[in-house]
């Protein structure tokens, strides 16, 4: 079952921050759960194929962004729960394709509405925008 724990900062401001394991299959353990803002992502189980799962776009409101912490000790990728025909950057990524996420880097994905998708960015580990990635 996928960590999922309520942490207050120090103005008492709630969030919502979920661990995640990359896998080779999709399930509980590698799945973001809707609500969550913050994802921190514990090391790749095989290789660079595993991947993390957003949640369905029918469960988070316009605008929801996710900030996932690449921090798997290698590469991995993302996708969008499995025969949704959901978008990440204009492109289908319920299997078929992948959004890849570097290690180090911070990836930044907000809903923009259920038709068009998630939009999804990333910052280096010393804040300079990462190049644009298509999924494939």
């Amino acid at each position: 079952m996928a960590k999922n724990k309520i942490k207050k900062d120090l103005d008492g401001m709630m969030f919502n921050t979920q661990s995640v394991k990359p896998a080779a299959a999709q399930g509980a353990r590698n799945t973001i759960l809707p609500g969550v803002v913050t994802v921190e992502v514990e090391a790749v189980t095989t290789n660079a194929d595993d991947f993390i799962v957003l949640p369905s776009l029918a469960k988070v409101p316009k605008g929801h962004t996710i900030k996932i912490l690449c921090t798997a000790g290698g590469n991995f990728e993302l996708r969008t729960p499995a025969s949704s025909a959901e978008e990440i950057n204009s492109e289908d990524c319920d299997g078929t394709k992948e959004y890849l996420c570097t290690d180090t880097q911070i990836l930044y994905v907000t809903k923009i509405d259920n038709t068009v998708g998630w939009e999804a960015h990333a910052y280096t580990a010393i804040g300079a925008v990462a190049t644009a990635v298509v999924p494939d």
